[in-house]
């Protein structure tokens, strides 16, 4: 599977719909890795149950792949300044990041994935992301205080062609 970026991922509505939920939505702590204390923890909100994202937008989601995709979990990653991820797999197929917040360059706030030539990707508002999940990557935080929380809707996806095939 290659790496995969789609600028103007959701039309106006849709994007407000997104922005409207994080922001009323309830946060979370958690680490990407829990078992490593050194690991900075990052805001967390679960969207798995809520039909909106795991229907609606997980389809449009599905537009960008090749065959046949379930979803496991939905959930929305916030990182404030000086909270940066660490590098790690996930435990699916897939990886699709939606980026939420505001972005100008030089914020930093990069998703680096480490192929055999390492990418890096700018969060860009209204964009995803898709990779394959279990490359190891992570997520940079913005670099300034004064800049917004960096948040991002983390799809992760399995194909299910490879397991009925």
């Amino acid at each position: 599977m290659e790496i995969k970026f789609v600028k103007n991922f959701l039309s106006t509505n849709d994007f407000e719909e997104v922005v409207k939920t994080v922001n009323t939505g309830k946060w979370t702590l958690q680490s990407s890795d829990s078992r490593d204390k050194t690991h900075l923890e990052f805001l967390y909100q679960d969207q798995s149950s809520n039909q909106f994202f795991n229907t609606y937008l997980f389809n449009k989601v599905k537009e960008h792949l090749d065959g046949n995709f379930e979803l496991s979990r939905i959930y929305f990653n916030g990182q404030w300044s000086g909270r940066d991820g660490n590098f790690h797999s996930d435990d699916c197929d897939v990886t699709a990041l939606f980026y939420v917040s505001p972005y100008e360059y030089g914020w930093g706030g990069f998703t680096e994935i480490m192929t055999d030539n390492p990418v890096i990707i700018h969060p860009l508002q209204n964009s995803l992301l898709i990779f394959p999940g279990r490359i190891a990557h992570k997520g940079y935080s913005f670099s300034y205080q004064t800049c917004p929380m960096r948040i991002s809707l983390a799809f992760k996806i399995n194909n299910v062609s490879e397991v009925l095939g």
